[in-house]
């Protein structure tokens, strides 16, 4: 693993010819912004992305014992041509004081990134379990092709998100919330649907869990590198 001002990346996609981080500022668009991009990304392409990025944060958790406590889209660059993910702004609450600290929680949330246990907080802090959450809404991004801001029309009314993702997979619906960009309605009808793409879908709901159910991010880093493509 490479560690940097820039960045952080996993080591063996780091190093160039001199051997140091290839971490440059400004290099590469964050995921948000790729998945709008076309070509569109394909599943092997976002599975991929996503393991790298638990990669990164098992690392930053096991290794470092620290939350990267900034997690969403726009802080993922994706470094081409390979689309290697470079992790930003981590770790930045540890150097903030108290009320800087809120600040930049509350603004996670607002982006939908916030955990449900931080609405009964009134100090919410970044912790190993928040950055579960929050890779999990990344995950549900990289499936549906949606923000996890957005506000998502349903049979029941508006509902943000992730809880538009649990709807459809609750009702066996699921097939319904991945991205057309992604998969074709064709796809469904012929049942031809990527291998692994559910299996990704259910880590990245297991992500979302209470608090007291979430998976730490080393099964999540094995459950999604077990995904046979």
């Amino acid at each position: 693993m490479k560690i940097s001002e820039e960045g952080i990346v996993p080591e063996d996609m780091a190093r160039n010819g001199s051997g140091t981080a290839e971490t440059r500022e400004g290099d590469g668009t964050n995921i948000g912004a790729e998945l709008r991009e076309l070509p569109p990304l394909s599943f092997n392409q976002r599975l991929k992305i996503a393991m790298d990025i638990s990669c990164c944060l098992n690392y930053l958790h096991n290794e470092k014992a620290i939350p990267h406590g900034n997690l969403k889209t726009s802080n993922i660059l994706l470094q081409n041509p390979d689309l290697n993910p470079l992790l930003t702004d981590y770790s930045l609450h540890r150097i903030m004081n108290p009320s800087g600290t809120a600040e930049q929680v509350l603004n996670a949330g607002a982006l939908g990134y916030r955990p449900p246990e931080f609405a009964n907080s009134s100090k919410p802090c970044p912790s190993l379990k928040s950055d579960v959450y929050a890779f999990g809404v990344i995950l549900l991004e990289l499936l549906t092709g949606k923000c996890a801001g957005e506000i998502v029309s349903a049979m029941s009314g508006a509902v943000d998100l992730t809880d538009w993702v649990r709807m459809l997979a609750s009702g066996s619906r699921w097939t319904e919330c991945f991205d057309r960009l992604m998969i074709s309605d064709n796809d469904i009808v012929k049942d031809a649907l990527p291998k692994g793409v559910h299996e990704m879908l259910q880590v990245g709901l297991k992500c979302i869990l209470p608090a007291s159910e979430r998976p730490d991010i080393r099964t999540v880093f094995e459950d999604l590198s077990s995904i046979v493509l």
